[in-house]
């Protein structure tokens, strides 16, 4: 290092009196313009890509959340409609078996009204947990289909009792005739 010092020291007279060429300046501010423009073109390209991926973004979302939450509130609402419907369909089977098992119900023994009462109760019992499943979730499918069940087998259950009281009355009505007086 100190044998550079001292071999600039000795030619410094050297150094000092060339003058660069013609045209050294010019040159040199378009190089550095040159590079600037350069430099300012990479950074408006990674600029506009993150605006353009966050525009893409936003229109994907966008679409998103029109296609599930705005177009489907429409079935919905047709679902619901539909699902009244058919909760007052089974409600007016409900009432017209029990109508029916009211009107049979001189047959029935004390302890079979109690098993009644207390199977009626129990299935009104899960209806009412089935109605605050559906209150915290309204658009469940699954509710819906659980609640409509529900019904069926209330109508089934119901039927089941009536074609049993059905045969007592048979028994009862053909024991009664052959019986002289």
């Amino acid at each position: 290092m100190d044998e550079l010092k001292k071999l600039i020291d000795e030619n410094r007279t050297l150094f000092d009196s060339a003058e660069p060429s013609t045209g050294h300046f010019d040159r040199f501010e378009k190089m550095l313009r040159d590079q600037q423009e350069t430099k300012s073109r990479t950074v408006i390209w990674p600029t506009l890509l993150k605006v353009a991926s966050i525009a893409i973004l936003v229109v994907l979302s966008g679409l998103y959340l029109t296609e599930h939450f705005v177009l489907n509130k429409q079935p919905l609402v047709k679902t619901n409609t539909e699902f009244n419907e058919a909760q007052q369909y089974y409600l007016q089977q409900v009432n017209q078996r029990i109508d029916q098992i009211e009107s049979m119900e001189k047959a029935l023994t004390p302890e079979q009204k109690q098993m009644l009462i207390d199977e009626m109760t129990e299935m009104d019992n899960l209806y009412k947990k089935l109605q605050a499943d559906y209150k915290d979730m309204p658009n469940d499918p699954r509710i819906i289909q659980a609640m409509l069940q529900h019904y069926q087998m209330k109508v089934a259950v119901l039927n089941n009792i009536i074609n049993n009281l059905d045969k007592v009355n048979q028994l009862n009505y053909t024991h009664h005739e052959s019986v002289e007086l």
